[in-house]
């Protein structure tokens, strides 16, 4: 258990608890620092009528307001984190909108290719299973194949993603921002932007009409001002593929970049699948940092 967990989500995009339920379950567990950061939206600081932050701070629970951006168009998993911005900056607005269409559209044009190749599944179906028939435009893919999952197409949702994804006709690509671009926006608006689940990214990515290896595409958003890296992550309970333990991805990052005086980030990806009965659902705080290393470096890279 990591008294501080960087990366979660809520009902507000692919999660399946509220804000306030995340804050309650990050507070029976012991945890002092959580960061929320939904995919490609801000939280407001006023959510059904209750201050976030300061409902946090009465829990026990210091509270970081963050957001993840899918990023590149040509490349799956590519995902940078912010924290500490100025989230009222118009900037994030104009981010989520443009986001929100471009999604949509891509989803729906996926939908319609596995219904083709004779998968029983509508855009509506998905609407209704994730409850967004009220918000279409929050839909993420992972609650597409949670109802692949459900349907009895795959045993879980990792299951489902790595079904789709060996599919080549089933690819649709959505235009994304520049991830380097993102690191910018992050600045500018005064945060810190760190890189989600590295190894979920294929081993070699394309960017700007080169490939590259994946450790290459780091060193190039590294180059690019990347404050952090997420080491510490559930690699067991996503999608990834590949052979190494978790604890054996964690070193290979913090081998390359212990000199780079890059930020080593940790967080669970929760999502509160505990709600859909899942076995094994990711936890809060099972991957993180520890309190003592969160006050002494990211409190740095905010000066």
């Amino acid at each position: 258990m990591f008294a501080c967990d960087l990366h979660t989500h809520t009902i507000r995009s692919d999660g399946h608890m509220t804000p306030i339920e995340s804050i309650d379950r990050a507070a029976s567990l012991g945890l002092k620092v959580m960061a929320i950061t939904d995919h490609d939206m801000t939280l407001p600081a006023i959510w059904k009528g209750i201050d976030l932050v300061s409902y946090g701070a009465e829990k026990g629970i210091r509270l970081l307001p963050g957001i993840e951006v899918s990023c590149d168009t040509w490349n799956d998993d590519v995902h940078i984190i912010g924290l500490y911005c100025n989230w009222d900056d118009p900037a994030f607005a104009d981010l989520e909108h443009g986001v929100q269409t471009s999604r949509m559209e891509s989803y729906q044009e996926m939908i319609r290719k596995m219904a083709k190749a004779g998968y029983q599944v509508s855009w509506q179906e998905v609407l209704e299973h994730a409850g967004k028939t009220d918000c279409p435009e929050t839909v993420q893919k992972k609650l597409v194949y949670e109802l692949l999952a459900a349907k009895g197409y795959a045993v879980d949702w990792a299951k489902a993603k790595r079904l789709v994804q060996s599919v080549p006709e089933f690819q649709t690509n959505r235009e994304k921002p520049d991830p380097v671009k993102i690191i910018q926006l992050l600045h500018k608006t005064g945060g810190i932007a760190i890189m989600a689940h590295p190894f979920l990214v294929k081993e070699h990515p394309p960017y700007q009409g080169k490939t590259m290896t994946r450790f290459q595409y780091m060193d190039m958003l590294v180059d690019a001002g990347l404050d952090g890296i997420e080491a510490s992550y559930t690699y067991d309970k996503s999608s990834y593929a590949g052979r190494d333990s978790k604890a054996e991805l964690e070193q290979q990052i913090r081998s390359r970049y212990q000199s780079k005086g890059i930020f080593f980030s940790g967080g669970s990806d929760f999502h509160g699948d505990q709600k859909t009965g899942i076995p094994n659902p990711r936890e809060l705080g099972e991957c993180g940092v520890t309190y003592q290393y969160y006050t002494q470096h990211i409190e740095k890279l905010r000066k």
